[in-house]
């Protein structure tokens, strides 16, 4: 099994038993299923043209339930991940405007 799976294939083997997984473990999968679902998005999950295959939509819903839950550790910024490819062109680019931020200073400080 691949390390980085772990989390999501324990909510996998406990479907139908999500309210008894821990907050951390749940965030974990469910943002592993970002990485290996990358179109799908939180918002109108359980709408017949979402995208989500129906047994991930049980953990969509119980992110949900326990984002909305004020005893819970999962906050609602936890519904939206953005997957390491994403981060990473992030990144690239933030470096990239910093380098023309660098350059044009000493360009007109030159």
């Amino acid at each position: 099994m691949i390390k980085q799976n772990i989390s999501f294939n324990y909510l996998m083997a406990n479907i139908g038993q999500l309210e008894q997984v821990k907050d951390l473990t749940l965030v974990r999968g469910y943002h592993q299923i970002f990485e290996q679902y990358p179109g799908l998005h939180p918002d109108g999950f359980d709408s017949a043209d979402s995208g989500w295959p129906e047994k991930l939509k049980h953990v969509c819903a119980e992110m949900w339930r326990r984002s909305e839950n004020p005893a819970s550790s999962v906050n609602p910024e936890q519904m939206y991940y953005i997957n390491k490819a994403f981060r990473k062109l992030m990144a690239d680019s933030k470096g990239q405007q910093n380098e023309r931020r660098t350059f044009a200073k000493g360009a007109v400080q030159g």
